[in-house]
Order: structure tokens, then sequence, then C-alpha cells
């Protein structure tokens, strides 16, 4: 998973694109995971939408790629409305195309988040003392479906955004905690954690946070079970 591209758009304003996609994966008999096309839609808006609030943007449009079928199109909505409901944006459009000429064995979906922030200096400036946390569990394929109680949720994943305290968040996509960490902290260290650093997040089932250690008992409180304290060293 790469992260989000950012582009000057004015004298103050940036703009952010980030995506997230998924084949074989929905209502087709030839797909590798069975699911509703609904919670494929569900969780691919849910990639490219903490993408976007992780470094600090305002959502402004959804772009969605159907590889699947015209009757698709509607649960594939459907399920991003859920994602823009829990995060009250209901406002925001959502636009698309359809592959309707030529019919396909197995499902497919593409999905892009436009946004926007205000241009600051320093976006994300590591000052060497942060303490550092994952935020829910790693799952891939059926675990996302059966073991939805570990799953960072939405509401969650936005107020740490919102929180004073955190000082930086990013997503952990398919290639897991420990390949995150690297490429976003561009640090070597070794890793300690109770969980597996190495195993795919899937649909970014869990996040990175870095924080001040003396806040780490309300940041602990605030997110419960889903939090796992994480040690370089």
């Amino acid at each position: 998973m790469l992260g989000p591209v950012i582009l000057p758009l004015t004298a103050d304003q940036e703009l952010i694109i980030t995506s997230d996609n998924s084949g074989s994966i929905g209502e087709k008999h030839e797909d590798k995971v069975s699911t509703p096309n609904k919670v494929v839609g569900y969780y691919a808006c849910r990639v490219a939408i903490m993408e976007c609030l992780a470094v600090r943007g305002d959502v402004r449009a959804i772009v969605m790629q159907n590889f699947t079928s015209d009757e698709a199109w509607q649960d594939y909505k459907s399920g991003v409305e859920q994602v823009l409901e829990e995060l009250r944006m209901d406002t925001i459009p959502v636009t698309g195309s359809t592959e309707s000429n030529f019919a396909s064995l197995q499902s497919g979906l593409g999905l892009t988040i436009i946004g926007t922030r205000r241009k600051e200096k320093d976006q994300q400036k590591w000052r060497g003392n942060e303490s550092y946390a994952v935020i829910g569990t790693p799952l891939l394929g059926e675990e996302v479906i059966n073991q939805q109680e570990e799953i960072a949720p939405l509401w969650l994943f936005r107020q740490l955004c919102q929180l004073d305290e955190v000082k930086a968040i990013s997503t952990v996509g398919s290639k897991g905690i420990a390949s995150a960490w690297k490429e976003w902290t561009k640090s070597e260290d070794k890793l300690d954690c109770e969980i597996d650093l190495e195993k795919s997040s899937g649909p970014s089932t869990s996040f990175l946070i870095a924080f001040n250690k003396s806040d780490t008992d309300k940041i602990e409180k605030i997110a419960g079970s889903h939090f796992h304290i994480l040690v370089p060293s």
C-alpha cells in the first residue's frame, strides 16, 4: 500500500489523493473470498478515507471504479455511505464508473478519495521522544468478517486524529505493522509488541500512533482493548 499523494493546490491549500482496491472478494462464484458487496465497498472506503484523515485531510469527494457488474454498484455505494455515516460525513459526493461492456469472472473494485488540507510547515516532525502504539489487530480475509470486535473502529480512529496528544497517525496495510513502521518513521529499530508485527493488516484493521510518553494512560483509556504498546529498541 502506497501512501497518499499530496500536491500543491492553492497558496494555502494542498490536494490529497488516497486509494484502495479489492480483487476476487465479493459475491461471484470465482471469488476467493465470499462476502457481500456492501462489505467490500465499506472496507475499500474505510482504508482510503483513513489514509486521508491520517494526514489531517478533509474529504471532498469519493470516486469508485466498479469492475464487477452494474448490479454491484448500489451495494458498493451502500458500503461507502455506511463509512460516511459513521464519520458523520453524509454530504460527501460519490461518483465513478462501471465496466458494463464485458463481464468478469471475479469481482473488482477500486476507490479513490479526493481531499484537501491547509498547507502548513512541518505537518509531521519527529522529535525523538515519542511513544508508539498499535491500535486494533491485523486481520485478513475471513478474519475481517469473523473477528470484527478486534478491528479498530472508525470512531476511535477519528477521535485519535483529532486528539492534541496524538502527534502522528499512520495506517497499516497488507505489508504489516513492521513494514508500515519502517516506512513511516524511516527507522531501522527492532520492535517489540504483543501482536504479530509481520502479518497483513488487510483493510487497515489496525493503525499506528505516536504520542508523548506522559499521555500513555489517557490514550490507553480511550482506546481500551484496542491499545497495544509498541516499543522500539
